[in-house]
């Protein structure tokens, strides 16, 4: 084989590879502050999920009731509308969607909580992250949540 052969060979063995492996799930990053949803849209594209964003609880409610799929749902706690705690109380109630998505409570205000979302976060498995957080590690626990999902639930 020459260099050229050789070199489209590789290129092909490559592809085929990547339309192998698994997709990963998609996220939805649920934040108010634009400057944080844009760094972690961004820093999360880089990882090669899909990202859906919502600005606030009645947004991302919306996108979780039209979702075919399953998502990692990433959630600030302090938004207008509806906060995450809200949402997450909401989300409770409804038989398929906290079983369809698996989360991810993301706060400056962990203190807020009161004893009975700590409850509910406990029972739902929804870690907490407090802000300011390390950009590796809410990546880390993300990846850790699109592994929870299985394989079966990935697009």
């Amino acid at each position: 084989m020459n260099g050229v052969q050789e070199s489209a060979a590789q290129e092909q063995t490559q592809e085929h590879a990547r339309e192998q492996a698994p997709a990963l799930p998609g996220v939805l990053l649920v934040e108010d502050d634009q400057d944080i949803r844009d760094t972690l849209r961004m820093a999360l594209e880089d990882e090669g999920y899909v990202v859906s964003v919502a600005e606030d609880g009645i947004e991302a409610l919306n996108l979780l009731r039209r979702s075919m799929e399953s998502l990692v749902v990433t959630l600030d706690l302090r938004m207008p509308r509806l906060n995450g705690d809200a949402l997450l109380r909401h989300l409770s109630k409804r038989e398929h969607l906290p079983a369809q998505h698996t989360y991810l409570l993301v706060t400056a205000n962990r203190e807020l909580l009161s004893a009975a979302s700590l409850r509910l976060l406990k029972r739902m498995d929804v870690p907490v992250v407090s802000k300011p957080f390390d950009l590796n590690d809410l990546l880390d626990l993300v990846a850790h949540a699109a592994d929870s999902l299985g394989a079966a639930t990935i697009h």
